[in-house]
Protein backbone atom coordinates (compact mmCIF):
# COMPACT_ATOMS: atom_id res chain seq x y z
CA UNK A 1 0.00 0.00 0.00
CA UNK A 2 1.42 3.38 -1.06
CA UNK A 3 0.89 6.05 1.59
CA UNK A 4 0.35 9.50 0.10
CA UNK A 5 0.15 12.64 2.25
CA UNK A 6 -1.45 15.67 0.60
CA UNK A 7 -0.56 18.77 2.60
CA UNK A 8 -3.55 20.99 3.31
CA UNK A 9 -1.55 24.18 3.58
CA UNK A 10 -3.33 27.29 4.79
CA UNK A 11 -3.98 29.45 1.72
CA UNK A 12 -3.50 26.50 -0.66
CA UNK A 13 -5.16 26.78 -4.06
CA UNK A 14 -8.43 24.88 -4.00
CA UNK A 15 -8.06 23.65 -7.56
CA UNK A 16 -4.57 22.27 -6.88
CA UNK A 17 -5.86 20.30 -3.87
CA UNK A 18 -8.78 18.97 -5.92
CA UNK A 19 -6.59 17.95 -8.87
CA UNK A 20 -4.10 16.12 -6.65
CA UNK A 21 -6.90 14.40 -4.77
CA UNK A 22 -8.50 13.25 -8.01
CA UNK A 23 -5.25 12.08 -9.62
CA UNK A 24 -4.07 10.02 -6.64
CA UNK A 25 -7.37 8.55 -5.46
CA UNK A 26 -7.48 4.76 -5.24
CA UNK A 27 -11.10 4.25 -6.31
CA UNK A 28 -12.23 5.21 -9.80
CA UNK A 29 -15.06 4.11 -12.06
CA UNK A 30 -13.04 3.03 -15.08
CA UNK A 31 -10.32 0.84 -13.54
CA UNK A 32 -9.67 -1.51 -10.63
CA UNK A 33 -8.78 0.06 -7.25
CA UNK A 34 -5.16 1.03 -6.81
CA UNK A 35 -3.00 0.25 -3.79
CA UNK A 36 -2.92 3.89 -2.68
CA UNK A 37 -3.93 5.41 0.65
CA UNK A 38 -4.31 9.22 0.50
CA UNK A 39 -4.58 11.37 3.60
CA UNK A 40 -5.06 15.14 3.75
CA UNK A 41 -2.67 16.39 6.43
CA UNK A 42 -2.45 19.67 8.32
CA UNK A 43 -1.15 21.01 11.62
CA UNK A 44 -4.08 19.26 13.27
CA UNK A 45 -7.04 17.20 11.98
CA UNK A 46 -9.42 20.11 11.82
CA UNK A 47 -10.88 22.62 9.39
CA UNK A 48 -8.20 24.30 7.24
CA UNK A 49 -8.86 27.60 5.48
CA UNK A 50 -7.66 27.34 1.90
CA UNK A 51 -7.50 30.06 -0.71
CA UNK A 52 -10.61 31.92 -1.90
CA UNK A 53 -12.22 31.44 1.53
CA UNK A 54 -12.72 27.71 0.91
CA UNK A 55 -12.32 25.23 3.76
CA UNK A 56 -11.51 21.54 4.00
CA UNK A 57 -11.16 19.15 6.91
CA UNK A 58 -7.78 17.47 7.36
CA UNK A 59 -7.79 13.71 7.97
CA UNK A 60 -4.51 13.63 9.89
CA UNK A 61 -1.97 15.86 11.57
CA UNK A 62 1.60 16.35 10.36
CA UNK A 63 2.86 13.28 12.21
CA UNK A 64 1.24 11.14 9.49
CA UNK A 65 3.99 12.36 7.13
CA UNK A 66 6.36 10.05 9.01
CA UNK A 67 4.70 7.04 7.35
CA UNK A 68 4.22 8.69 3.94
CA UNK A 69 5.90 7.34 0.81
CA UNK A 70 4.88 10.43 -1.14
CA UNK A 71 4.16 13.98 0.10
CA UNK A 72 2.24 16.28 -2.25
CA UNK A 73 2.49 20.07 -1.91
CA UNK A 74 -0.17 22.17 -3.68
CA UNK A 75 0.35 25.69 -4.95
CA UNK A 76 -0.58 28.73 -2.88
CA UNK A 77 -3.17 31.40 -3.62
CA UNK A 78 -0.70 34.06 -2.48
CA UNK A 79 3.05 33.92 -2.00
CA UNK A 80 2.88 36.66 0.62
CA UNK A 81 2.11 34.13 3.36
CA UNK A 82 4.18 30.95 3.23
CA UNK A 83 3.53 28.01 5.59
CA UNK A 84 4.66 28.12 9.20
CA UNK A 85 7.80 26.37 10.41
CA UNK A 86 6.00 23.20 11.56
CA UNK A 87 4.94 22.45 7.97
CA UNK A 88 8.46 23.06 6.65
CA UNK A 89 10.03 20.85 9.31
CA UNK A 90 7.53 18.08 8.59
CA UNK A 91 8.50 18.23 4.90
CA UNK A 92 12.21 18.11 5.69
CA UNK A 93 11.76 15.17 8.08
CA UNK A 94 9.58 13.22 5.64
CA UNK A 95 12.16 13.63 2.89
CA UNK A 96 15.01 12.64 5.24
CA UNK A 97 13.03 9.51 6.14
CA UNK A 98 12.88 8.48 2.48
CA UNK A 99 9.64 10.00 1.18
CA UNK A 100 9.31 11.45 -2.30
CA UNK A 101 8.23 15.10 -2.11
CA UNK A 102 6.44 16.68 -5.07
CA UNK A 103 5.02 20.17 -5.58
CA UNK A 104 2.53 21.63 -8.01
CA UNK A 105 3.00 25.10 -9.49
CA UNK A 106 3.83 27.66 -6.75
CA UNK A 107 4.26 24.84 -4.25
CA UNK A 108 7.91 24.99 -5.41
CA UNK A 109 8.29 28.08 -3.22
CA UNK A 110 7.33 25.98 -0.18
CA UNK A 111 10.00 23.40 -1.04
CA UNK A 112 12.52 26.19 -1.59
CA UNK A 113 11.80 27.80 1.80
CA UNK A 114 12.16 24.37 3.40
CA UNK A 115 15.62 24.08 1.83
CA UNK A 116 14.72 21.02 -0.22
CA UNK A 117 15.64 22.67 -3.52
CA UNK A 118 19.08 23.97 -2.54
CA UNK A 119 21.60 22.99 -5.20
CA UNK A 120 18.91 21.41 -7.37
CA UNK A 121 17.15 22.17 -10.65
CA UNK A 122 13.49 23.06 -10.23
CA UNK A 123 10.57 24.45 -12.15
CA UNK A 124 7.32 26.26 -11.45
CA UNK A 125 4.72 28.07 -13.54
CA UNK A 126 6.60 30.06 -16.18
CA UNK A 127 5.13 33.35 -14.90
CA UNK A 128 6.58 32.67 -11.43
CA UNK A 129 9.98 31.36 -12.56
CA UNK A 130 11.79 34.74 -12.44
CA UNK A 131 10.54 35.32 -8.89
CA UNK A 132 11.63 31.86 -7.77
CA UNK A 133 15.09 32.40 -9.26
CA UNK A 134 15.43 35.86 -7.70
CA UNK A 135 14.37 34.79 -4.20
CA UNK A 136 16.29 31.51 -4.12
CA UNK A 137 19.68 31.90 -5.87
CA UNK A 138 20.77 28.42 -4.70
CA UNK A 139 18.06 26.90 -6.92
CA UNK A 140 18.61 26.46 -10.67
CA UNK A 141 15.24 27.40 -12.15
CA UNK A 142 14.32 25.83 -15.50
CA UNK A 143 11.27 27.70 -16.72
CA UNK A 144 10.75 25.59 -19.84
CA UNK A 145 10.23 22.22 -18.12
CA UNK A 146 6.89 20.60 -17.27
CA UNK A 147 8.41 18.81 -14.28
CA UNK A 148 11.85 18.08 -12.83
CA UNK A 149 13.03 15.64 -10.18
CA UNK A 150 16.28 15.16 -8.32
CA UNK A 151 17.00 13.20 -5.13
CA UNK A 152 13.30 12.41 -4.56
CA UNK A 153 12.32 16.09 -4.78
CA UNK A 154 10.02 16.97 -7.68
CA UNK A 155 8.58 20.25 -8.90
CA UNK A 156 6.07 20.89 -11.67
CA UNK A 157 4.70 23.80 -13.65
CA UNK A 158 0.99 24.64 -13.85
CA UNK A 159 -1.96 22.48 -12.86
CA UNK A 160 -1.84 20.26 -15.95
CA UNK A 161 1.88 19.69 -15.39
CA UNK A 162 1.02 18.54 -11.87
CA UNK A 163 -1.12 15.83 -13.42
CA UNK A 164 1.76 14.93 -15.76
CA UNK A 165 4.12 14.65 -12.79
CA UNK A 166 1.64 12.61 -10.76
CA UNK A 167 1.17 10.11 -13.60
CA UNK A 168 4.95 9.91 -13.97
CA UNK A 169 5.42 9.19 -10.25
CA UNK A 170 2.63 6.61 -10.25
CA UNK A 171 4.35 4.92 -13.19
CA UNK A 172 7.61 4.81 -11.22
CA UNK A 173 6.03 3.64 -7.96
CA UNK A 174 3.15 1.41 -9.10
CA UNK A 175 4.02 0.50 -12.67
CA UNK A 176 3.02 1.49 -16.19
CA UNK A 177 -0.35 -0.27 -16.01
CA UNK A 178 -1.53 1.81 -13.05
CA UNK A 179 -0.32 5.03 -14.68
CA UNK A 180 -2.05 4.23 -17.96
CA UNK A 181 -5.30 3.41 -16.16
CA UNK A 182 -5.25 6.74 -14.32
CA UNK A 183 -4.43 8.68 -17.48
CA UNK A 184 -7.26 6.94 -19.33
CA UNK A 185 -9.66 7.58 -16.45
CA UNK A 186 -8.81 11.29 -16.41
CA UNK A 187 -8.78 11.55 -20.22
CA UNK A 188 -5.18 12.75 -19.96
CA UNK A 189 -2.08 11.97 -21.99
CA UNK A 190 0.16 9.30 -20.39
CA UNK A 191 3.12 11.30 -21.75
CA UNK A 192 2.74 14.90 -22.87
CA UNK A 193 5.03 16.22 -25.59
CA UNK A 194 7.22 19.25 -24.97
CA UNK A 195 7.67 21.54 -22.01
CA UNK A 196 6.37 24.89 -20.83
CA UNK A 197 8.14 26.61 -23.70
CA UNK A 198 5.22 25.84 -26.02
CA UNK A 199 2.94 27.97 -23.80
CA UNK A 200 5.21 31.02 -23.55
CA UNK A 201 5.22 34.20 -25.51
CA UNK A 202 8.65 35.77 -25.93
CA UNK A 203 8.62 38.91 -23.76
CA UNK A 204 9.74 42.30 -25.03
CA UNK A 205 12.52 42.92 -22.56
CA UNK A 206 12.45 46.71 -22.63
CA UNK A 207 10.28 49.57 -23.77
CA UNK A 208 11.30 50.54 -27.28
CA UNK A 209 11.84 54.28 -27.59
CA UNK A 210 12.06 55.98 -30.96
CA UNK A 211 15.66 55.93 -32.11
CA UNK A 212 16.78 53.24 -29.70
CA UNK A 213 18.40 50.09 -31.06
CA UNK A 214 15.38 48.03 -29.99
CA UNK A 215 12.96 50.58 -31.46
CA UNK A 216 14.77 50.42 -34.80
CA UNK A 217 14.65 46.61 -34.81
CA UNK A 218 10.97 46.53 -33.90
CA UNK A 219 10.08 49.06 -36.59
CA UNK A 220 12.03 47.06 -39.18
CA UNK A 221 10.50 43.67 -38.42
CA UNK A 222 6.99 45.08 -38.14
CA UNK A 223 7.36 46.86 -41.48
CA UNK A 224 8.79 43.80 -43.27
CA UNK A 225 8.07 40.69 -41.15
CA UNK A 226 8.80 38.36 -44.06
CA UNK A 227 12.35 39.67 -44.55
CA UNK A 228 15.28 37.63 -43.25
CA UNK A 229 16.95 40.47 -41.37
CA UNK A 230 20.66 40.20 -40.66
CA UNK A 231 22.43 42.11 -37.89
CA UNK A 232 24.27 44.04 -40.59
CA UNK A 233 20.94 45.09 -42.14
CA UNK A 234 19.63 46.32 -38.77
CA UNK A 235 22.85 48.14 -37.93
CA UNK A 236 22.70 49.91 -41.29
CA UNK A 237 19.16 51.13 -40.52
CA UNK A 238 20.45 52.50 -37.23
CA UNK A 239 23.40 54.18 -39.02
CA UNK A 240 25.78 52.46 -36.63
CA UNK A 241 28.74 50.15 -36.99
CA UNK A 242 27.66 46.55 -36.44
CA UNK A 243 29.65 46.10 -33.21
CA UNK A 244 28.34 49.41 -31.82
CA UNK A 245 24.77 48.48 -32.69
CA UNK A 246 25.10 45.07 -31.01
CA UNK A 247 26.53 46.70 -27.88
CA UNK A 248 23.65 49.25 -27.72
CA UNK A 249 21.08 46.51 -28.26
CA UNK A 250 22.56 44.33 -25.53
CA UNK A 251 22.60 47.28 -23.11
CA UNK A 252 18.91 47.99 -23.80
CA UNK A 253 17.52 44.45 -23.81
CA UNK A 254 20.00 42.10 -22.16
CA UNK A 255 20.18 39.91 -25.25
CA UNK A 256 21.62 39.94 -28.77
CA UNK A 257 19.76 41.24 -31.86
CA UNK A 258 19.94 37.77 -33.41
CA UNK A 259 18.42 36.08 -30.35
CA UNK A 260 15.70 38.72 -30.02
CA UNK A 261 14.81 38.49 -33.72
CA UNK A 262 14.67 34.67 -33.59
CA UNK A 263 12.31 34.79 -30.58
CA UNK A 264 10.19 37.42 -32.34
CA UNK A 265 9.91 35.30 -35.49
CA UNK A 266 8.94 32.14 -33.62
CA UNK A 267 6.45 34.09 -31.50
CA UNK A 268 4.83 35.57 -34.63
CA UNK A 269 4.85 32.17 -36.34
CA UNK A 270 3.21 30.60 -33.27
CA UNK A 271 0.37 33.10 -33.50
CA UNK A 272 -0.09 32.30 -37.21
CA UNK A 273 -0.16 28.55 -36.51
CA UNK A 274 -2.82 29.15 -33.85
CA UNK A 275 -4.88 31.01 -36.46
CA UNK A 276 -4.75 28.06 -38.82
CA UNK A 277 -1.76 28.81 -41.06
CA UNK A 278 0.16 25.83 -42.40
CA UNK A 279 3.75 25.27 -41.30
CA UNK A 280 5.12 26.45 -44.66
CA UNK A 281 2.88 29.54 -44.63
CA UNK A 282 4.04 30.47 -41.13
CA UNK A 283 7.69 29.95 -42.09
CA UNK A 284 7.41 32.17 -45.17
CA UNK A 285 5.50 34.87 -43.28
CA UNK A 286 8.37 35.38 -40.84
CA UNK A 287 11.17 35.28 -43.38
CA UNK A 288 12.38 31.69 -43.35
CA UNK A 289 13.34 30.56 -46.83
CA UNK A 290 13.81 27.02 -45.58
CA UNK A 291 11.01 25.16 -43.81
CA UNK A 292 13.64 22.78 -42.43
CA UNK A 293 15.48 25.65 -40.70
CA UNK A 294 12.16 27.01 -39.42
CA UNK A 295 11.28 23.64 -37.92
CA UNK A 296 14.68 23.46 -36.22
CA UNK A 297 14.42 26.96 -34.71
CA UNK A 298 10.82 26.38 -33.67
CA UNK A 299 11.67 23.17 -31.84
CA UNK A 300 14.66 24.83 -30.13
CA UNK A 301 12.42 27.48 -28.59
CA UNK A 302 9.06 25.71 -28.18
CA UNK A 303 10.38 22.17 -27.50
CA UNK A 304 7.78 20.76 -29.90
CA UNK A 305 7.61 20.74 -33.68
CA UNK A 306 5.49 23.36 -35.53
CA UNK A 307 3.10 20.58 -36.55
CA UNK A 308 2.66 19.43 -32.95
CA UNK A 309 2.12 23.03 -31.86
CA UNK A 310 -0.47 23.61 -34.59
CA UNK A 311 -2.30 20.40 -33.64
CA UNK A 312 -2.40 21.42 -29.97
CA UNK A 313 -3.26 25.11 -30.26
CA UNK A 314 -4.40 25.78 -33.82
CA UNK A 315 -7.82 26.12 -35.33
CA UNK A 316 -8.85 25.49 -38.88
CA UNK A 317 -9.30 28.68 -40.91
CA UNK A 318 -12.86 29.67 -41.64
CA UNK A 319 -14.22 28.36 -44.91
Amino acid sequence: MLNVALLLLPNARVFDVAVMTETWQAERLSSPPLAIRVRHCAAKPDVVKLGNNATMVADEDLLWLEKADVVLVPGLSSLDSLPSRNYLEALEQAHSAGATVASLCSGAFVLAVAGLLDGKRATTHWALAPRLAAHFPNVTVASDELFIGQDRVWTSAGVAAGIDLSIHLIRELLGAGAATNIARSMVAAPNRAGGQAQFLRAPVRAAAGIGTALGIVQAAVEEHPDHNWSVADLAARAHLAERTFVRHFNDETGTSPHRWFTEWRIDRASALLEQGASVSEAATAVGYGSVVTFRQRFRELRKVSPSQYRAAFGREPAA
